[in-house]
């Protein structure tokens, strides 16, 4: 080498050709060199840069690598916010419904105060509460005020047929009297009940809930109610053996199984075996009340559990049709569930009540 700026390390070829990296040229990363024969021997070789700064293809991934990298960050980062405002706003919403199935009517959705879409949709939400809740007032009060209304006037009548009763003077008299006091007393009745489950549906008892032990509260209820069952001419066992403890309205509970043993006692024959059975699992309590009966048709079981529902059968039974009514009501007070079914001779009432 005569003279030059570049150390090759390797001998070019005549003409154009490509020099790299690895061709360890200082201060080179890319290039195109002109080798030119200039006789003698000697050559003479051009070299020229083709990258606009050095370390080019390094740069051009590192920006790559960044860019990207930004809009893939960017597009995470804006699904994890809306997974996130979606996810909240869901669970408000839910919230909201459980709380209402739970009683609550008053529950509303929480409305966002910066505005936009979601904020429309939970004040259209809350509307349509509203709007719910006042038709649901409407017709709650309206048979609240006419249970309230006629129990005055009906319990001053049976006071006075009870006061004519003391006054008659011949036996058809007697009986005719008995008969209506006897129809004021189910109408009576009737109303109680009417107000006892409106007041179980309100939800504002479960504000008194306290621990009980299930178990123990069949025990004592079907002891209590045993004369009954028994003067009936039926007979009815309980095994409730283990602790049932859960959270709970105890009087209401109580009613409960009262309820059940009643109808039972109502809807079955002379000779009916009736047992009633309290277990537990992780999460639930569950009581089984079971009777050898003639049960009740899948088909009508639903009505069985309505207001005022008078299966086929026992249409001319004594009765409102309230009585499973209000044990639904209890049941969902207190966020269990209540299933009829078939005992294969009879009714088996299944009712389940979460432990918490």
């Amino acid at each position: 080498r005569l003279g030059g700026n570049i150390e090759l390390q390797r001998r070019l070829p005549i003409g154009l050709s490509t020099v790299a990296l690895k061709d360890r040229i200082a201060g080179l990363s890319a290039g195109r060199a002109l080798v030119r024969d200039v006789g003698g021997g000697m050559t003479l070789a051009t070299i020229a840069e083709t990258e606009p700064f050095d370390d080019y293809n390094a740069e051009r991934a590192r920006i790559y690598l960044v860019g990207f990298g930004s809009i893939v960050l960017i597009v995470v980062g804006g699904l994890l916010f809306f997974v996130v405002t979606i996810g909240r706003r869901i669970g408000e919403t839910r919230r909201t419904v459980e709380a209402i199935i739970d009683g609550d009517m008053t529950r509303r959705v929480p409305v966002d105060r910066s505005g936009g879409e979601f904020a429309q949709q939970a004040m259209a939400f809350n509307r349509m509460l509203d709007r719910i809740s006042e038709l649901m007032a409407s017709i709650s009060n309206v048979s609240n005020d006419i249970a309230h209304d006629l129990r005055s006037p009906l319990a001053g009548l049976r006071s006075r047929l009870a006061l004519s009763l003391r006054r008659a003077e011949t036996e058809a008299q007697r009986e005719d009297l008995e008969v209506a006091i006897a129809m004021s007393d189910a109408l009576l009745e009737m109303f109680a009940a009417m107000l006892r489950i409106a007041e179980v549906e309100g939800g504002d008892r479960r504000a008194a809930f306290a621990t009980l032990d299930l178990a123990a509260l069949a025990d004592e209820i079907a002891t209590m109610m045993q004369p009954v069952v028994a003067d009936s001419g039926r007979t009815l066992v309980v095994d409730a053996a283990a602790p049932a403890v859960l959270v709970g309205d105890r009087q209401l509970l109580g009613q409960m199984l009262v309820n059940l043993i009643e109808n039972a006692v109502r809807h079955t024959p002379v000779g009916t075996q009736m047992a009633i059975k309290v277990g537990t699992t992780a999460t639930v309590a569950t009581l089984v009340m079971t009777d050898t009966g003639p049960g009740i048709p899948a088909d009508q079981r639903k009505l069985a559990l309505r207001r005022f529902g008078r299966l086929d059968a026992s249409r001319h039974d004594s009765g409102q049709g309230l009585g499973l009514a209000l044990v639904e009501a209890i049941v969902r007070l207190h966020r269990g569930t209540i299933a009829l079914e078939d005992a294969a001779p009879g009714l088996r009432v299944v009712v389940t009540l979460p432990m918490r």
